[in-house]
């Protein structure tokens, strides 16, 4: 018999999605463990723990590797060496030694191990795991996951890897959650996937949402079939005090004017931003964030990513998981979002984001503290060899002076001279073939810094075909190579190629932010006050017009001069999508829209998302 342990659970049973439900229901009960996930929990001690790691340990050299990875590789190795029946992974990118070997070990005790990876990620190292099941996933996009379920009643998950670079160089966090009804949650998740094949949009919404753990409300969402943006922008417009952010990889439209919109109400909206997100400014959202004023964020300095995508809500509410904030995390991609009402927790990620904070102020602020060179470079097309580094934002040293060497900290074979306000060199000279260590250091005033970490790579063959290339894979060779209608910075593919940007710091211009409502007739007295700035604007909605290119909610008096909201057809799906039609449903309304102000015929905002405008009375 399954006891079904929750209302929610029996609308699911009673509802359209039944026999999905009752499959995998099924599924677990010939497993013989239904019966176990279904009844009343046997008592244990529930836990909610948290596990940072600490790349800046490991500063300028980055050679203190258990410092840098904290307690948060040692707990994952010791959960996996505890596991005594059963562990399930939903793993994205899985290569360090260590835990492989500890999977390997499990498996050959006797644990039933299966691992889901993503097909992209997948290497050699993983070749040596012939004991677990393993499989690869079939999304289209990512299998982005970063869980594990061990003997049904634990779930380890949050934003690192399974990687050396998460552990040791990039800014992660971990959560371990010891209850059995999570757990179980996760394991239909990982069913879905492992089992039966479901990925992506073709998942079903088959676990419960809300857990009592240690008497802290945790809430498990799994994308996209929880819709974990909704989550995200009901508890973003709930905030009253403060924000923080720390994410790498911040493109999600609905979620930036969501919080736009919390800075207008008087919200203070901080954030750190990976540098590396930052740099793809094609599809960011970052620098429109910081343009916005001094103090809402920084763009984060460290030799690895801050590969954290968590948020914390008034100090009391905490959003975190596996999930950037983009269309991909939100909408296609198998993620987790994790949010927990926790003051106590709250304040251990709000001390990582001011470490990660004051850090990248501090780096800005010396211009002789040592450079930080990348680790990973996702910008390399058409280079046979590139180093990009962080540069000193606020005071600036005279130049850096780049080393190559053939060994670790080996001699100069040859030194470069770079301009202070350059993030990235291309090595012309290198050699085909022939591997590179280079280091970087400041120079102010005659003084050098102390040596950089170093960027080991092996200088590659830049080969791109003429014509039927994927991806317009040679950006300055003034030829169309993937066939697509446009040719080199023309194309997309080429936004971030180095033959098209230059080697200096994306420079940030600052929007002016006015805070608070204004009426739309103080709008349209005073146009050159508020022109080319954000602004939140109220007014009534006389009448719509969708002229077949443009959607206009017009406000009293001549349409000609007075303001509007602008609404262009290719972002009508952003509303439909939420069931919204913008020339019926906001049509004799009273309204509030924020965005930056233009002129066209008057004044007007255009509106790409729905978070852009509130209805104030129907």
């Amino acid at each position: 018999m399954i006891l079904i342990r929750s209302i929610r659970s029996v609308k699911r049973m009673m509802g359209g999605r039944r026999l999905w439900v009752l499959l995998v229901l099924l599924f677990l009960l010939l497993e013989g463990t239904a019966c176990q996930w279904a009844g009343p929990s046997r008592p244990q001690a529930e836990e909610l723990e948290l596990y940072f790691n600490d790349p800046l340990a490991g500063l300028p050299r980055l050679d203190r590797p258990q410092a840098q990875a904290g307690r948060l590789r040692d707990k994952l190795i010791e959960l996996i060496a505890k596991a005594k029946g059963r562990i399930d992974a939903a793993i994205y990118s899985l290569d360090d030694p260590g835990v492989i070997a500890a999977l390997r070990r499990a498996c050959h005790r006797g644990v039933r191990v299966r691992i889901l990876t993503e097909a992209e990620e997948y290497t050699d190292r993983l070749d040596s795991l012939s004991c677990p099941e393993l499989r690869l996933d079939r999304n289209d996009r990512l299998m982005h996951d970063k869980f594990m379920i061990v003997d049904e009643e634990l779930v380890w998950t949050g934003s690192a890897n399974w990687t050396e670079n998460s552990f040791y160089y990039d800014a992660n966090n971990a959560l371990l959650l010891k209850d059995r009804e999570i757990a179980r949650a996760y394991r239909l998740e990982f069913e879905q996937m492992f089992r039966f094949g479901r990925f992506g949009p073709a998942k079903e919404d088959n676990n419960d949402e809300e857990f009592k753990v240690t008497g802290v409300t945790v809430e498990v969402y799994f994308a996209p079939s929880d819709r974990p943006r909704q989550v995200l922008l009901r508890l973003i417009g709930k905030a009253r005090e403060r924000i923080e952010l720390a994410m790498f990889y911040y493109t999600d439209e609905a979620l930036h004017w969501a919080l736009v919109a919390a800075l207008a109400r008087g919200v203070r909206v901080q954030a750190v931003l990976d540098s590396r997100g930052f740099e793809n400014f094609a599809i960011s959202r970052m620098d429109e964030l910081l343009a916005l004023g001094a103090g809402i964020g920084v763009v984060e300095a460290i030799p690895g990513l801050v590969h954290h995508k968590y948020a914390i809500i008034d100090r009391e509410i905490v959003l975190t998981g596996s999930a950037n904030w983009t269309v991909s995390g939100m909408d296609h991609n198998d993620e987790d979002l994790i949010v927990i009402y926790s003051s106590e927790l709250a304040a251990r990620f709000a001390a990582e984001f001011e470490r990660l904070y004051q850090d990248a102020l501090a780096y800005d602020r010396e211009p002789l503290s040592p450079p930080r060179v990348t680790l990973r470079h996702y910008n390399t097309q058409d280079v046979s060899a590139r180093v990009e580094w962080r540069p000193h934002l606020e005071r600036r040293p005279d130049f850096y002076e780049l080393c190559r060497a053939r060994s670790s900290y080996g001699p100069c074979e040859q030194t470069f001279r770079i301009p202070n306000d350059h993030w990235y060199f291309a090595d012309e000279t290198a050699l085909p073939g022939r591997t590179y260590y280079y280091r970087m250091r400041s120079v102010l005033g005659g003084e050098y810094s102390d040596w950089s970490n170093e960027y080991v790579v092996t200088a590659g063959f830049p080969a791109c075909p003429p014509t039927g290339a994927d991806w317009e894979c040679d950006c300055d060779d003034k030829l169309d190579n993937n066939g697509n209608g446009y040719i080199d910075c023309d194309d997309y593919d080429c936004a971030a190629a180095i033959a098209c940007i230059g080697p200096q710091w994306p420079k940030i211009e600052p929007i002016e932010f006015i805070p608070g409502v204004l009426p739309a007739e103080e709008v349209e007295r005073n146009l050159e006050k508020y022109l080319g700035k954000i602004i939140t604007v109220r007014f009534y909605v006389v009448s719509t017009y969708d002229s077949g290119k443009v959607i206009y909610l017009d406000s009293p008096g001549d349409y000609k001069e007075n303001f509007t909201a602008v609404i262009f057809k290719r972002d009508e799906e952003n509303f439909l999508a939420r069931g919204i039609r913008p020339e019926l449903d906001y049509n004799r309304k009273l309204i509030e829209v924020i965005g930056k102000l233009r002129e066209y015929n008057g004044p007007e905002i255009i509106l790409r998302v729905p978070e852009q405008i509130r209805v104030v009375e129907e």
